[in-house]
């Protein structure tokens, strides 16, 4: 992306939600800022009235506000994947998609143009739906792969290789802060955490069938509280479906958890989800003797079963640092 003078970079995002999507670009902001040494600024959309835009738990990151957009060819404007109709609202500004999902692409262009809201709009007050992008090739329009899922979806929408970017984000401090403090195996107990909003059905079955250990439902915590629920875990299961790198996954192996995971999204792949294969399941009921034992096994030779997420660990610990690099790399910083 070639920029004779980079003015500005304005970060789309939505307003007062704490997921691991938002989360993502606020950490953008606060490293184009405090690393890169860029003016960039949160462009937030979709705000509630007297309610600040920015969650309480990301003021770790520096950001700041604004309301309008300059549209020149020397600003930068980076949107997510789910609110590609930006695009076509700034013709001059140069673009960036990053895809944080593949899967909220197509979910959040369809829900778009459909309820009660749109149909008000169109019908009523006869405004014009928004153009949306379907991978045109625009000139000033660069994409992000924050996956390796991301980075194939791309190519397969025929994206040019040189205006694909692999840019990930990387986990929540406090579990960098917090990682160290782990040294006791024994302090571990024979306790196992999982996501309930994404394994639904499937863990009914496995739980019933562990209910000597102790299964605690990561729900309504604040990062501090997910951070001390997962210190004393030894096990995360999550056989839901990642649309990208999860962060929960990438989180519980920063507090030495062993991973037993499902194989849907990005978790399929070993350049998302870099765990020995042998901790990956198809979910079905002939692999659920598998599962069960796997995590018996994981439960009672935990010593030596953690040792095998030693290079994944490794990797997520150094995300960070990574993050920072591609980022100096794109915007050619020192």
């Amino acid at each position: 992306m070639i920029i004779t003078y980079l003015l500005r970079i304005y970060i789309i995002c939505p307003a007062n939600i704490s997921t691991g999507g938002p989360e993502a670009l606020h950490q953008l902001s606060h490293k184009l800022r405090t690393i890169c040494k860029l003016d960039a600024r949160m462009y937030y959309v979709h705000k509630q009235p007297n309610l600040n835009p920015k969650p309480e738990i990301y003021n770790i990151y520096e950001t700041s506000e604004i309301t309008t957009i300059e549209d020149s060819p020397n600003n930068v404007i980076i949107i997510p994947e789910s609110l590609t109709n930006y695009i076509f609202k700034f013709k001059e500004s140069k673009k960036i998609v990053w895809w944080l999902s593949v899967d909220f692409y197509s979910i959040c262009m369809k829900n778009r143009h459909r309820g009660l809201k749109f149909y008000y709009s169109k019908y009523f007050k006869g405004k014009r739906e928004d153009q949306e992008y379907h991978f045109e090739n625009i000139p000033n329009v660069y994409h992000w792969a924050q996956s390796y899922r991301s980075y194939l979806y791309l190519v397969k929408n025929h994206i040019p290789e040189n205006k694909i970017s692999y840019v990930c984000d990387y986990v929540n401090p406090i579990f960098l802060e917090k990682s160290n403090q782990i040294t006791d195996s024994n302090k571990k107990e024979d306790t196992i955490v999982y996501n309930p909003k994404k394994n639904n059905k499937k863990l009914i079955s496995i739980i019933k069938n562990n209910s000597k250990f102790n299964w605690i439902a990561i729900k309504n915590m604040t990062p501090d509280q997910v951070v001390e629920t997962m210190k004393k875990a030894k096990i995360y299961v999550d056989f839901g479906y990642n649309p990208g790198r999860d962060k929960m996954l990438r989180e519980s192996s920063i507090m030495k958890c062993v991973i037993i995971s499902g194989m849907g999204g990005s978790s399929k792949y070993q350049q998302d989800l870099n765990i020995p294969k042998e901790y990956k399941f198809n979910f079905t009921n002939n692999e659920l003797p598998k599962i069960i034992d796997k995590i018996e096994h994981s439960i009672t030779d935990y010593d030596n079963a953690i040792l095998n997420f030693s290079n994944y660990r490794n990797e997520i610990l150094n995300e960070e640092s990574k993050f920072e690099n591609q980022l100096q790399l794109f915007f050619e910083v020192n």
